[in-house]
């Protein structure tokens, strides 16, 4: 057994995959796909005691080269006896789906979601997904310059869910090396080349310079992802704890905005975080059938949006008479307005708006309260 194929097992071992699982693994044709099916194939072949199956998804956004792509994964399949299904968009889908989120969001929003229904139809335990490393290390630096929080700083884990990433110790270098070892090729994407998506100017302009000039630059970028990790972690838990969200009628959730405001800055941005969470997550639940339903990779806010709002909501003082409410800032008591908050959907992440809204309750509490606008 290689090397590389030893650390796919040791993965797997850690994720608990179990003999009679089930795996559903996605298959681009690339060279991170290939060497994941090759390495999955060798070890389910080898009293791995799991089930493969494979999926590929044909976006339709680059004619021959994306048909083509979709007739070299299900051959590669056949030729690693793995059973493969391909799904083709429908032609204009992506590209309408992308006004909204854009062209990368919206081509990933439709992977995930096939990948989710071909699991449910198969009972797969877990999607296997070939990022590595250097996937990891380019995503950090993408958020770094979107100014992300810790959340978005974040490393991406080995598991997340039913989602696995056997590959994510791995580089893309060590991944090429096997792949010759193994004498296998794999298609080129031909888009990876555009510069007119951010993702592809980092890989090709700025890694090079930070390998020419920061010779460490790999390491400690992945150290401050773990750090951010364990920083995400206790601020979801912190504020999950501090501020306690209720729904209530009309998908909408509630809190006490007087224990809302008596709490930092940053657990009340994690706050209304999680809130939005929750409702597009009960909304991409309630519309699963629906291709155009916004998904959480794309539907995460900037946090310098979430920011000004919790600045705002946070700072003021709120008073009730005659059924009305007083929000005023906390030195400057002149407003006499309902606050009603749209956070709109800056830059990249075009998300829907958010309402926020400060009202009195029955029992003369206040309330903070949030939903989703529908556009």
């Amino acid at each position: 057994m290689l090397q590389f194929e030893k650390i796919i097992q040791d993965s797997l071992k850690a994720a608990g995959v179990k003999d009679g699982d089930t795996l559903l693994a996605a298959i681009s044709g690339g060279a991170d796909s290939t060497a994941l099916l090759s390495a999955l194939s060798a070890l389910r072949d080898n009293a791995g005691g799991f089930k493969l199956y494979a999926l590929h998804v044909d976006h339709a956004l680059r004619g021959d080269e994306s048909r083509g792509d979709a007739i070299a994964a299900a051959a590669l399949c056949e030729n690693f006896n793995t059973p493969c299904r391909v799904i083709t968009a429908e032609e204009g889908l992506i590209e309408k789906m992308a006004r909204r989120i854009g062209i990368e969001a919206a081509a990933r929003d439709f992977r995930h979601t096939a990948l989710r229904e071909e699991a449910d139809r198969l009972n797969a335990r877990f999607i296997l997904i070939a990022h590595n490393r250097d996937d990891m290390l380019e995503n950090t630096l993408l958020r770094i310059l979107r100014g992300s929080g810790p959340a978005g700083l974040a490393a991406m884990p080995a598991r997340n869910g039913r989602i696995l990433r056997p590959l994510i110790t791995v580089s893309r270098a060590e991944i090429i090396d096997y792949l010759l070892k193994r004498g296998l090729s794999w298609r080129e994407d031909s888009s990876n080349k555009d510069e007119r998506y951010l993702r592809n100017r980092v890989r090709r302009r700025l890694v090079p310079l930070l390998d020419e000039y920061f010779s460490d630059w790999r390491q400690n970028i992945s150290a401050l992802a773990e750090t951010q990790a364990l920083t995400a972690e206790f601020l979801t838990k912190e504020a999950a704890r501090r501020i306690n969200w209720q729904e209530i009628p009309g998908g909408k959730l509630c809190c006490d905005i007087r224990r809302f405001a008596a709490e930092s800055q940053i657990v009340r941005e994690e706050a209304l975080f999680l809130a939005h969470d929750s409702i597009t997550a009960r909304k991409n639940s309630d519309d699963a059938t629906d291709v155009d339903a916004p998904l959480p990779p794309s539907a995460a806010p900037r946090r310098a949006a979430l920011r000004g709002a919790a600045r705002m909501l946070g700072s003021m003082t709120l008073e009730a008479s005659n059924n009305v409410i007083t929000a005023a800032p906390c030195k400057r008591r002149s407003s006499e307005e309902c606050t009603s908050i749209l956070i709109d959907k800056p830059g990249i992440y075009r998300l829907k708006k958010l309402s926020i809204e400060c009202i009195a309750g029955a029992d003369s509490s206040y309330r903070l309260i949030v939903r989703e606008i529908e556009q």
